[in-house]
């Protein structure tokens, strides 16, 4: 044991001396976070208020019928309207953006609409412009509204008369439930994620680095087995893996944080985010590191460069991200199917725990899989580290 800690201990030495492990394991995955929110909300709300103060052309033809409908809708800010004597010219010009979007009324649109029937009108839009058309939907249902309302005064009907219904909805599910349900498959997501590009730099580094270096075969004819000096990388690497997601997770938190409203989100968060929370998912996400590392020390022993190495281990990516995806799919659970199926069950679980509804059967049986997957990846990783032919090539 001492021997692995010191084999260890020397590596921890030379990764940390790397300026790219630091920026790449703990910069990058402590900002980017923070830095894609802080984009995101600062590009959304731009453009929001660049979409809502944008001025809408809208072309109309009346068919020979009352215009009271666009007079009011003509009174609307950042809307103006352009009458068109028919369709085809109408259509014409919204296809070709010389309008924003048009709407004509059927020639029979007033007297339907006096004989108490549905009254007719049609609207040209461009569904690659749904911005625009959902600003003009929105008008358009506020006229609906002001009709309705005026019909029901009409037939001195009450103003709740199309209303049969009356609901009162009350939601039982806690905040917990809720992020759990939305939030949970972004979190192990992003734990994979990361833990896997952790893992892959002292990787590669560890094996195909330093046989391109020259120096494995100074370490191989130290006074070490070959068996303490594997095991003392693989703790390196399954240590920058859990490093890497952590770092990743505290990013992101702390983002929530920063640039929340303080409010129920900050609350609910705080109250989620446990120890007991904490513990659950790294003991999930030990053994998916361990698992990792011995899917990579294999290929990275087996190539002659880092750049081989890099070019080999890069695609295995998406074999992780993947299966992860699904933790946003909605209806997939945690069950005594899904627990057994690698990747997945570690988003199923971690959803499960977040919403405080996960049952001990399923968890086990995750648990005890991961433990399974982790050591077949030891043992791989054993045998191609034995082979002379890989080590030296």
């Amino acid at each position: 044991m001492k021997k692995i800690i010191l084999i260890a201990k020397k590596e921890f030495l030379d990764m940390f001396r790397d300026k790219r492990t630091l920026i790449r394991m703990i910069l990058i995955p402590l900002l980017v976070f923070p830095l894609i929110i802080y984009l995101m909300t600062t590009v959304q709300e731009s453009q929001s208020e660049k979409e809502a103060g944008k001025e809408l052309t809208i072309g109309y033809v009346l068919n020979e019928q009352s215009n009271d409908m666009i007079a009011r809708m003509d009174t609307t800010k950042n809307f103006n309207f352009v009458e068109y004597q028919d369709t085809v010219a109408l259509s014409a010009d919204v296809k070709n953006h010389t309008i924003n979007l048009g709407i004509w009324f059927a020639p029979d649109f007033d007297q339907q609409y006096a004989a108490g029937e549905q009254a007719t009108y049609g609207v040209h839009f461009r569904r690659a412009n749904d911005e625009e058309y959902d600003r003009f939907k929105n008008l358009l249902a506020q006229q609906k509204e002001h009709l309705l309302q005026e019909r029901l005064a009409q037939n001195e009907l009450p103003a709740d008369y199309t209303e049969p219904l009356n609901r009162i909805a009350t939601n039982k599910s806690t905040p917990q439930e809720v992020i759990g349900k939305y939030a949970g498959g972004f979190l192990p997501y992003i734990f994979m994620s990361f833990c896997f590009m952790g893992s892959m730099l002292p990787a590669i580094d560890l094996f195909a680095g330093e046989k391109e270096r020259g120096t494995i075969e100074t370490l191989l004819v130290t006074p070490v087995s070959r068996v303490h000096i594997l095991v003392g990388k693989m703790i390196v690497v399954t240590a920058f893996g859990l490093l890497s997601a952590t770092i990743a997770l505290v990013g992101l938190i702390g983002s929530v944080y920063l640039m929340g409203d303080g409010g129920q989100l900050s609350e609910a968060i705080a109250g989620i985010v446990t120890p007991q929370l904490v513990i659950t998912l790294y003991l999930l996400l030990i053994p998916v590191a361990i698992f990792f590392a011995g899917i990579m020390i294999p290929v990275s022993v087996y190539a002659r460069s880092f750049k081989e190495a890099q070019s080999i281990l890069t695609p295995l990516n998406m074999a992780v991200i993947i299966p992860a995806i699904l933790g946003f799919l909605p209806g997939l659970e945690l069950n005594y199917t899904t627990a057994w199926i690698p990747i997945v069950n570690v988003v199923m679980s971690s959803k499960a725990i977040i919403a405080g509804n996960a049952e001990i059967g399923p968890l086990i049986i995750t648990f005890a899989s991961l433990i399974l997957l982790s050591a077949l990846a030891v043992f791989i990783s054993f045998k191609q580290f034995g082979k002379e032919s890989n080590v030296l090539r």
